[in-house]
């Protein structure tokens, strides 16, 4: 099997390799600089988040021309950027002999005390990866559904595989239970929602037999009857689409999340998308009034 970088098991390697590195990092340099590193990655990740979620559509839609996940590398860029920049600021301002621990005690301390913070910072990266890879999944299944020719559609971008690895497996589970932010579950069905803008894979997709269990459970109805819903639809705002509470509430019945999780997704958004027909598309504002 080959090696796949996005895959459950690597990135559970690299979630503990990375944990395992800080306690050394702590050993040979300290807590302080592992703090003033963790600050200066958080800081970029922040410049990275605002680039991807902010970007004007405009340039987004131009930016996914050339490849899917442009948005995503120059978001990536410019995170590196912002994260070498301060941490060039931190070094000016904190600089002495103090940040380096001596003798084996104070490095041992430092080594087992560095384990905190990096564990946090862990957990914030991965919730960060698990969000913005849910919306570059609903961005996929719009730029999917407009394409050319439904027949040959393009691979999930890198951030929505990155998604799928970090919920999946046993990194999954335990991440499930500490993301407040949304489930697999909220980002399965803003995934189907997402097709709601296209009418003629809508209705293949509600054709297939397969979503029987989902439209049994009324889940899609009252959703699809929500002001809020058909706005951040209608303007393609999915970050606000997964933030609404109305499918947190959806998911949260138990016969809803076991029909979520027993339904292979991608595979159905693809089925309803290559049975669709090549006709022009209503535009988006049309389905918010």
């Amino acid at each position: 099997m080959p090696l796949s970088l996005t895959s459950e098991p690597t990135l559970r390697l690299l979630l503990v390799g990375l944990a395992a590195a800080s306690v050394l990092w702590g050993v040979a340099r300290g807590i302080g600089r592992l703090v003033m590193l963790a600050v200066s990655l958080a800081v970029g990740g922040a410049a990275a988040w605002a680039c991807f979620t902010l970007a004007p559509k405009p340039l987004a839609d131009w930016l996914r021309l050339g490849h899917p996940d442009a948005l995503a590398w120059a978001a990536a860029a410019c995170g590196l950027f912002a994260c070498w920049y301060f941490r060039r600021f931190l070094a000016a301002l904190f600089r002495g002999p103090r940040l380096t621990p001596s003798g084996f005690g104070p490095r041992t301390r430092a080594g087992l005390f560095s384990l905190g913070p990096s564990l946090l910072f862990l957990w914030a990266a991965a919730m960060a990866a698990r969000w913005t890879g849910s919306v570059a999944r609903l961005h996929w299944v719009d730029q999917a559904a407009r394409a050319p020719n439904p027949a040959s559609l393009p691979d999930l971008p890198l951030l929505a595989q990155l998604r799928e690895g970090l919920s999946s497996g046993l990194t999954g589970q335990i991440l499930d239970r500490a993301d407040p932010l949304n489930s697999p579950e909220t980002s399965a069905l803003g995934a189907l929602l997402a097709l709601r803008s296209h009418d003629s894979a809508w209705q293949n997709l509600l054709r297939q037999p397969r979503l029987a269990p989902l439209l049994q459970t009324d889940a899609l109805r009252p959703l699809l009857q929500d002001n809020d819903v058909l706005y951040a639809l209608s303007f393609a705002q999915y970050g606000k689409l997964l933030a609404l509470p109305e499918l947190s509430e959806a998911v949260r019945h138990p016969a809803t999340r076991d029909a979520l999780r027993a339904l292979p997704v991608e595979d159905a958004i693809r089925a309803a998308i290559a049975r669709a027909p090549a006709l022009p598309y209503a535009p988006r504002a049309a389905l918010a009034e």
